[in-house]
């Protein structure tokens, strides 16, 4: 093959990017479509032009091994079909917005399908889940043998089989650290409970010693007014742990070799389809020693490797001793599958972050990612926090498609199978020169040739009365250290001379006995984080001004009373932390304005006493005007409780560029956890008067999650806050708005809406008044009402046409509903002509209808008995109900006795 010189790079890269689009087609292919549960006309468009992509860029290919070709001319239409290419794989990325989770849950259930060692296993448990007689359930095996997995599973069916209100999962690990736990859980709790609570289950993976109760990580036995009941599922590699908590245990262990090897081919994309691949497939699959995390990393490693890379892995393994030459307990076939992941992480930047992920715990908050990348300068070329952002998550992402990081579900979080952080703080921490410590074994501080090599020390959980006076480590660019004993203070003196030190974080220490200045930080320190720390009396003011090559600044959690005026000297300050800085009473003007430069400002359940004034210096306090001059600001988190006057609200308070932000005005909220992933969250409890306000009506127009309480005065919701009716909203929660009659009358309202919550609203005597545009609803899968008592029915017939995507319904405590559906009322101008049985629509994608508390409900529709409203299977009860229904309580004793054949429907 004749290749010039100047083309072979370009073309080098178009074979990859022709394997990728194949890649992503299949992928396309396999999950959009069994998300959506069909194969939209934009998904065929997209698969019929990405085929015909494919054979061009082929073509082209094949053209350059020709001689007699124009190289220029080749180039050239290799660097365009690059370009088309990357642009269409965008486009997939629009219409198929399946979450990472989706797609790995699916790739897990379809392996639990072929391995019978793990189905039958996994059939158990969802058996004792289902039995009332078992509360608590245990799973133990050896590391590596899927445990997570399997419980990862065992979450997403009893969510599919709707088992459970809530499914909570928390990991809990070596070291436990309760309160980020109890976060934990209290974060999936937010996420996935609703307003009418019974049945949760709780699962904790990874548990070490028996010690732990549920009161402890603060799950109680009851909610409010209603009993919630508790199943536990618990994980262990040690079986004495899961025998003392549990009442029926189940074990899994290694792969049949026949799973091992379907196993590795279906991973690695069926190697039998390559020459030469067979054998090397098979040997490799063999040396695994049927461990499945070691059959799917090393399977997952070398998908698109080449034969010579194939070999040398094999090699690699029949070379390796029994006991390779590290410390952890790592088995050699695992050992070898992610050292060969490890080194394809070709950039330096991919690798310290990968140590970073290693260092920072399981489920750990990808935040903390970018305030210690941004000091330690990882990004370089990157001038701006979002621009470190998006290199944050790209990074994550290419650690996740490497198998060297898990998903946990979250966007805001990542997390690290404990083998390969073994690995990582084993083998990688050395390279780097990093000193990190999770146990109570001593370090030897005085061993003087080991400290000078040191570049990062991590100590969680350590013990800060065993560090030296001063530490004798010349190349410390990084140093945390999360204190076990917060009762104890580092030596003041610890950082003295550390001129190249640029982030430090301490966690959870108590600063009461050190006078401010005798502490010592170097001047070039970039990334400060004394997160949850007890200041007491100390005065960090002394130390602020010091630090004029600062960019991040976190104290969250931390009992802060009072910003030192100093602060306003950190010109080149970008991030800002001051999360549940609950103490925290006193901002003096003029110390926010003075940030030019701060572009991330975090400050939910932290100050809340802004000054009244639309000048910056009127009172003692900042007041929002502060926040005016702040241009550069693409995130904000804050929280105002009393607005006495709306007018003195700055027009230009919020920046043009934000992306993110969590804004609460006018009072504590009972209702609002902002808990469903929204980057734009926005809070109101005001009256009538906020339409007036042209910073708030900028805001809303942007927000995806919005809650609105009180807003006296409003009579609709949407026409007096949005006349353009929420377009890029997504979750809309509103309650106790005694004076709300109906929540839009706007002909495209709601566009994007996933979920809809309605409570309180007494005087609210329908959803929707008027016309309905085509959009409207589309998107909507959950809705929720609650002590609407001059409601009457939930729709009109001819909004239920919009709700195809609708999964859930939950109605309680509704005096004077009638009816779910009313079909008297008529629809739009197009519904003339059509007759009456046509104009009716199933609700294809209802799982679960929950009612409680309707004592005048008649049916769900109380006019047309042909009404197809549900699928086949729900149709033929509801046509039940209406034939044969009286008023309770025999109308209580039929919905009791059809249970059995629906999915899940629910009556108290």
């Amino acid at each position: 093959m004749f290749v010039h010189k100047d083309q072979s790079n370009v073309i080098k890269k178009l074979r990859k990017q022709i394997a990728d689009l194949e890649d992503e087609k299949e992928s396309v292919k396999r999950y959009t479509e069994d998300f959506y549960g069909s194969r939209t006309e934009a998904l065929q468009n997209w698969l019929e032009n990405t085929s015909n992509f494919i054979q061009t860029a082929h073509y082209l290919v094949e053209d350059a091994g020709k001689r007699g070709k124009s190289p220029f001319q080749l180039r050239k239409k290799a660097e365009q079909i690059c370009k088309d290419i990357a642009a269409h794989v965008q486009k997939a990325r629009g219409f198929s917005d399946i979450p990472l989770s989706y797609r790995q849950e699916k790739v897990a259930a379809d392996r639990f399908e072929d391995l019978e060692s793990r189905s039958g296993v996994l059939k158990d448990i969802m058996e004792a889940l289902r039995s009332p007689c078992i509360n608590k359930i245990g799973l133990y095996g050896k590391p590596g043998m899927g445990k997570t997995m399997m419980v990862r599973e065992v979450k997403r069916r009893a969510k599919q089989e709707r088992l459970f209100d809530a499914v909570l999962m928390a990991t809990v690990g070596r070291n436990p650290d309760l309160p980020r736990i109890q976060d934990e859980i209290a974060r999936v709790s937010n996420e996935q409970t609703g307003l009418i609570e019974k049945k949760v289950l709780v699962i904790l993976d990874d548990l070490w010693e028996p010690g732990l109760s549920l009161e402890l990580l603060g799950i109680n036995g009851k909610e409010e007014d209603n009993v919630v009941s508790y199943k536990l599922l618990l994980t262990s590699r040690n079986r004495d742990v899961v025998s003392l908590l549990s009442e029926t245990q189940f074990e899994i262990d290694i792969l049949t070799w026949e799973e091992a090897w379907n196993l590795f081919k279906k991973t690695a994309d069926d190697p039998d389809k390559s020459r030469g691949l067979p054998f090397y497939a098979n040997e490799i699959t063999k040396k695994c020693e049927e461990l499945p995390i070691a059959v799917a990393t090393l399977a997952n490693a070398l998908r698109r490797r080449n034969l010579i890379e194939w070999k040398t892995t094999l090699r690699k393994l029949q070379s390796l001793p029994f006991d390779q030459p590290n410390s952890s307990q790592i088995p050699q076939s695992l050992y070898s599958a992610i050292e060969l992941h490890y080194s394809g992480l070709k950039s330096n930047e991919l690798q310290q972050i990968f140590l970073l992920c290693s260092l920072l715990g399981q489920n750990a908050i990808i935040q903390n990612l970018l305030k210690y990348g941004i000091g330690l300068g990882l990004f370089p070329g990157v001038k701006s926090t979002e621009e470190a952002r998006v290199q944050v998550l790209n990074l994550v992402t290419k650690l996740r498609d490497s198998s060297l990081l898990l998903d946990s579900g979250s966007s805001l979080y990542f997390d690290m199978h404990d083998l390969v952080r073994d690995f990582a703080t084993s083998t990688v921490s050395k390279e780097y020169g990093v000193l990190a410590s999770t146990e109570d074994a001593p370090i030897n501080w005085s061993h003087r040739e080991a400290m000078e090599s040191i570049k990062w020390i991590y100590l969680s959980n350590g013990d800060a009365s065993q560090l030296p006076d001063e530490l004798k480590c010349p190349k410390l660019t990084f140093f945390h250290l999360s204190e076990k004993s917060p009762s104890l203070a580092s030596p003041p003196n610890l950082f003295e001379k550390k001129e190249g030190l640029k982030v430090l974080s301490l966690s959870k220490m108590k600063f009461l006995s050190i006078p401010s200045s005798s502490i010592s930080l170097p001047k070039n320190l970039c990334t400060l984080c004394l997160d949850q720390v007890k200041l007491g009396a100390t005065n960090i003011g002394t130390i602020m001004g010091k630090l004029e090559n600062l960019q991040v600044l976190s104290l969250a959690g931390s009992d802060i009373g009072e910003l030192p005026k100093k602060m306003g000297q950190l010109a080149k300050l970008k991030l800002l932390d001051l999360s549940d800085c609950t103490e925290l009473k006193v901002i003096p003007p003029g110390v926010l304005s003075s940030l030019s430069g701060l572009e991330e400002l975090y400050m939910r359940n932290s100050f809340v006493q802004w000054a009244e004034g639309i000048e910056e210096h009127e009172g003692q306090n900042a007041s929002l005007a502060e926040l005016e001059p702040l241009e550069l600001l693409t995130t904000i988190e804050i929280e105002v409780h009393v607005i006495c006057n709306i007018q003195k609200i700055p027009e230009g308070l919020f920046s043009q560029n934000l992306a993110r932000f969590k804004v609460f005005l006018g009072g504590r909220w009972n209702h609002c956890n902002s808990s469903w992933g929204s980057p734009k969250s926005l809070a109101l409890k005001l009256d009538a008067r906020i339409s007036s306000c042209q910073s708030v009506r900028k805001l809303l127009k942007k927000t995806n999650e919005l809650y609105l309480e009180g807003l006296i005065g409003v009579e609709n919701a949407v026409n007096e806050l949005d006349e353009e009716g929420f377009q890029e909203l997504k979750y809309l929660f509103v309650h106790d708005a005694l004076e709300i009659q109906n929540v839009f009358s706007v002909e495209h309202a709601f566009p994007v809406l996933e979920v809809l919550v309605l409570c309180n609203l007494k005087n609210m005597e329908k959803i929707c008044h008027g016309p309905l545009g085509a959009a409207s609803f589309r998107k909507l899968r959950l809705i929720t009402i609650e002590y609407c008592n001059k409601l009457k029915n939930l729709f009109s017939s001819f909004i239920v046409r919009q709700l195809q995507q609708l999964q859930e319904i939950r109605v309680k405590d509704c005096s004077n509903m009638e009816e779910i559906v009313d079909d008297k009322e008529q629809g739009s101008g197009n519904d003339a002509g059509i007759p009456k049985e046509h104009k009716f629509a199933e609700l294809i994608s209802l799982q679960s209808l929950r009612i409680q508390h309707l004592p005048k409900l008649i049916g769900f529709n109380s006019s047309c008995r042909n009404m197809t409203l549900f699928n086949e299977k729900v149709f033929n009860i509801i046509f039940f109900i209406l034939l044969l229904c009286k008023p309770p309580p025999t109308f209580l004793s039929i919905f009791l006795c059809i249970e059995e054949y629906y999915d899940e429907f629910w009556l108290d």
